[in-house]
């Protein structure tokens, strides 16, 4: 049986990324890590969600420039357990949103913020306990110099692998200390399930090392990899 959405959601917060990125390295999927470079705002950063896309772009004056999204599309695009993933089009003069739009999309359902652009209210956007990963924090308004072009579209963002990840509406994002892990959706269940696998090995590997075994004969007593199946519907 297919498990919903909401069960995935709901076993993926229970793991660590670095289990899931394990397994998607086994899996043949080792573009799956988000960069170092983009933080977060607050220590201890945890979330699990289901990507929500958008994008944007500098704003440049004259007849033929793009439209910008009408104001609520945001808002009217979360439920409950999005994570707004923002691709800024490489764009860094200004922030992409404060505490104002942070909340207003919380209070719409989004569960966290992921995005290589900056952001701003920092101090504000703690406070909500909404969890913000962004390339850098400003003072600076970008709406007076970047605007919202597209929402429900791939994008990308920067990857630790030097090349950027592809993130579709959809996709499974987990995020702790260590960082921030996509999963597409066409192979979720299956990395998510080998990745709980993946911690009970582990958790036994912890408890032969306590008992006094070797790293060697405890390792070779639990190989960690074996249940690991490839992925499909590779992007």
């Amino acid at each position: 049986m297919t498990a919903t959405a909401e069960d995935l959601l709901a076993r993926l917060a229970k793991l660590e990324t670095g289990l899931v990125s394990d397994v998607m390295d086994e899996a043949g999927l080792p573009n799956h890590a988000l960069s170092s470079a983009l933080a977060p705002l607050a220590a201890g950063t945890r979330f699990a969600g289901v990507a929500v896309c958008a994008r944007g772009e500098a704003a440049v004056s004259g007849g033929h420039a793009r439209p910008a999204l009408p104001g609520p599309a945001l808002e009217a695009a979360m439920s409950p357990g999005s994570v707004l993933v923002i691709d800024s089009g490489g764009f860094s003069r200004g922030a992409l949103l404060g505490g104002f739009v942070a909340y207003s999309l919380q209070r719409a359902g989004c569960v966290a913020i992921v995005t290589d652009g900056p952001v701003r209210d920092a101090d504000e956007i703690r406070g909500l306990r909404l969890p913000v990963v962004s390339g850098g924090v400003t003072p600076v308004n970008g709406s007076r110099r970047w605007k919202w072009t597209d929402i429900g579209v791939p994008v990308t963002l920067p990857g630790q692998e030097g090349r950027p990840v592809a993130i579709a509406p959809g996709d499974y994002l987990l995020a702790d200390g260590d960082g921030v892990v996509v999963i597409p959706a066409a192979v979720a269940e299956t990395v998510i399930a080998d990745s709980e696998e993946l911690a009970r090995i582990e958790k036994s590997i912890g408890a032969g090392l306590r008992a006094g075994g070797t790293r060697a004969e405890v390792f070779k007593a639990n190989p960690r990899f074996d249940h690991v199946r490839p992925a499909t519907g590779k992007r």
